[in-house]
């Protein structure tokens, strides 16, 4: 289970400033000491690397700005940790007989496959988790009988609901198009099926995790 992130870290300058120190001493020892708890909450995963700062209450301004009766506030994504947890549920929850169902999953931002690691992923993104294997939507919805139980995103959803209430978390089918991993999408059908409307030749659709931070929209 992923640590609870930090999701904001704020100082004030005025609480800093004593009659033993001037107060741009105070200024400096404040950004210093502010900066290096920042680096060592990320470090930690206690926070992810993706934050926005504001100081004095003017977005993105450097921390040298910092007056008398200022502050310093950094607001951290914690999306990047949910996303990190719903992979990797979903591969937990995934049947492993070839391994290439599990290690098939990948993670799209604003659709568009993401190749970089989850923790770099940009404020208010929209990523889907999903497996563009031929055979995920029957998996996940048990029209194919497996050593795993289906419902897999499903699953993984409630896990991240649970640990990051902070997120929009859903279960969506979406379509895909192009080479992904492995898998070139989407699949057509071979023969007509018994869902309504699934004729032979037509794409399938995909079983997905959807993640949104809406916390500083």
């Amino acid at each position: 289970m992923a640590r609870k992130p930090v999701e904001s870290f704020f100082v004030e300058l005025d609480r800093f400033v004593t009659d033993d120190i001037s107060a741009d001493a105070a200024k400096n020892l404040l950004i210093a000491d502010t900066i290096a708890e920042r680096d060592r909450l990320i470090s930690s995963n206690e926070a992810g690397r993706i934050w926005k700062r504001t100081v004095n209450n003017v977005p993105d301004a450097p921390e040298s700005t910092l007056t008398v009766g200022g502050s310093i506030l950094y607001n951290f994504s914690s999306l990047s940790q949910a996303v990190r947890l719903g992979l990797d549920e979903c591969r937990r929850r995934s049947p492993v007989k070839s391994g290439a169902y599990r290690g098939a999953w990948i993670v799209l931002c604003n659709d568009a496959l993401w190749e970089h690691e989850p923790e770099d992923l940009p404020f208010n993104a929209e990523v889907q988790i999903v497996n563009p294997a031929p055979y995920a939507r029957k998996i996940d919805t048990g029209g194919m009988k497996m050593s795993m139980p289906p419902k897999i995103i499903e699953g993984a959803r409630q896990v991240v609901r649970r640990a990051y209430p902070e997120i929009n978390v859903s279960r969506q089918f979406i379509n895909l198009s192009g080479h992904m991993g492995r898998w070139n999408a989407p699949y057509l059908l071979r023969r007509d099926g018994g869902r309504k409307g699934s004729r032979a030749g037509q794409p399938v659709s995909y079983p997905s995790l959807m993640l949104r931070d809406t916390t500083y929209r």
